[in-house]
């Protein structure tokens, strides 16, 4: 059965669930609830998923939030506390905001008139921005841009082929219907990263998705000096890899990718990740990589190169253990 069947006539003031995933958040987690608040919409439920905090997260919401549903659980990961919310949440509509991330007023009001007057569209998501702190890491409240953007046609339909070639979709700026959740399943709890852009990829084979023209949510960016080392596992590749050997380079519409261009973006993958690596002095790991994009594109010199150089790295930190 498709979504659009399962869809049902939906009422003008239809529920809608926001699901705040949070871990030792106490820091921001207000300014995310705070934008909630702001929004010209109701009824909504909100649930905060207090995925183990140790920092009192959980507490500082209980006290100045009472509306909030808080629910507890050890820690299991983003993933994890997103697959209980879903669990929880009552909502005709599902929505999703990081705790670290926030709302502009309007949000709500426009993704639930959309889907509303679309029912063959299973999700709606937005524009956003990057919220970035200035030279004293301050966070001041950014002010909404004009409404007046151009639209994205090229990011409205079945969005298949441009996830395989980009996350285009932020978890934080999506609206979907509960029946899309319930024929999507969970997030997928072994990737420690890249399981939105998993979750993502397997609902563009269910339903079309649209993207509104507004900037409608901001993403906080770290301070540079808080980012964290590359992971030993090229989650984003792994990830793209999987879809390809699930569905392929044909979307559900019956479009598809020349090999061409999803090996670029294969190697590109594989390039950004061993770069990292090597300047980190993952060697090992850096080598891999750069073999992997080759392998994609045995043309791009530039991977050639890293790759040449990870092997001489290589061979001299062997020789100089060798020689102490």
């Amino acid at each position: 059965m498709s979504v659009e069947q399962q869809a049902q006539p939906l009422p003008p003031k239809a529920l809608v669930s926001v699901i705040i995933p949070a871990f030792n958040a106490r820091a921001f987690v207000m300014d995310a609830i705070r934008s909630v608040r702001a929004q010209h919409y109701e009824p909504i439920e909100v649930l905060l998923i207090d995925d183990g905090s140790t920092d009192g997260t959980a507490e500082v919401v209980e006290r100045e939030a009472p509306e909030v549903r808080i629910i507890r659980q050890a820690n299991g990961g983003v993933a994890a506390a997103r697959n209980r919310g879903l669990a929880e949440a009552r909502g005709e509509f599902i929505t999703f905001l990081d705790a670290d991330d926030g709302w502009f007023p309007g949000k709500l009001l426009a993704q639930v008139s959309y889907l509303t007057a679309h029912p063959e569209v299973g999700v709606a998501f937005h524009r956003w921005l990057v919220w970035r702190p200035d030279d004293r890491g301050v966070y001041h409240w950014p002010s909404p841009p004009p409404e007046n953007l151009p639209a994205q046609p090229e990011l409205s339909g079945w969005l298949y082929l441009p996830l395989l070639l980009d996350c285009v979709v932020h978890t934080s700026t999506v609206m979907m219907r509960r029946s899309v959740a319930e024929a999507v399943g969970r997030f997928d709890t072994s990737l420690v990263i890249g399981e939105d852009y998993d979750y993502w990829l397997r609902v563009s084979r269910i339903c079309p998705i649209h993207k509104l023209a507004p900037v409608y949510s901001f993403y906080r960016s770290a301070p540079a000096s808080l980012t964290s080392a590359p992971k030993k596992q090229n989650f984003e590749y792994l990830v793209v890899q999987r879809a390809l050997e699930t569905w392929g380079l044909t979307a559900p519409d019956g479009k598809s990718l020349p090999i061409a261009q999803i090996e670029s973006r294969l190697a590109k993958l594989a390039r950004d990740f061993g770069y990292a690596h090597y300047h980190q002095g993952s060697i090992t790991l850096a080598r891999e990589a750069y073999l992997a994009a080759v392998k994609h594109q045995p043309a791009n010199m530039r991977a050639w190169l890293y790759l040449v150089r990870s092997g001489f790295r290589s061979m001299f930190s062997s020789t100089s253990g060798r020689g102490r």
